[in-house]
């Protein structure tokens, strides 16, 4: 196995689902796509996005205090190609790459009608690491399709981003459930098998 003792990008953890993080202030609405997010409570419900402060949705979303969460089908790759890869500093990016919104419920930001789940959130707390800012998000709702997730497991093919540029999907046929109850049971079998 290769060591590197100082790495400078390091993507040895891809794929990773893709999410599209939409802010709006004032009339403004912006889109970028992001690889680095994370769920980081159930109770209370809070996700984690991390954003460059070179990006223009960094300065939105530190104005506008709210901003919802977009998960794609791997068919949309095209559209978190768009959003990822170009500046809402340039472009409006809803007109120019004809992407249909609809209106949150809960926060003044649109959600992306194409989207399989949608997180409605308010900024709780913002914080630098290193090059890069954490906007942490009280989840105030969630929009989902019912018809995408089975057993609250999705049920799609889920984009997924592997790094430079290039994106993937797994197999949603392809499952196993491997949990608590397996794991005991292994557990306790194998406790046993000199009995």
């Amino acid at each position: 196995m290769v060591f590197v003792r100082k790495p400078v990008k390091y993507y040895y953890h891809y794929p990773t689902v893709v999410t599209i993080v939409v802010t709006k202030l004032e009339d403004r609405v912006n889109l970028m796509s992001v690889a680095w997010h994370t769920q980081l409570s159930f109770d209370p419900p809070l996700y984690g996005v991390l954003i460059s402060p070179k990006r223009f949705t960094h300065k939105l979303l530190k104005k506008s205090k709210e901003f919802t969460l977009n998960f794609l089908e791997y068919e949309d790759y095209e559209i978190a190609a768009f959003v990822g890869r170009s500046s809402g500093r340039d472009v409006d990016k809803v007109s120019v790459f004809d992407i249909e919104l609809s209106e949150g419920r809960l926060v003044n930001v649109p959600i992306i009608s194409r989207a399989y789940a949608a997180y409605e959130c308010e900024t709780v707390d913002i914080r630098d690491y290193g090059d890069h800012t954490l906007f942490v998000g009280r989840i105030l709702g969630v929009h989902y399709r019912e018809d995408a997730f089975e057993n609250n497991s999705p049920n799609v093919n889920t984009l997924l981003y592997l790094g430079s540029d290039t994106y993937t999907t797994v197999d949603t046929q392809e499952k196993v459930k491997y949990g608590k109850e397996e794991v005991e049971r292994f557990l306790k079998e194998w406790i046993n098998k000199d009995e």
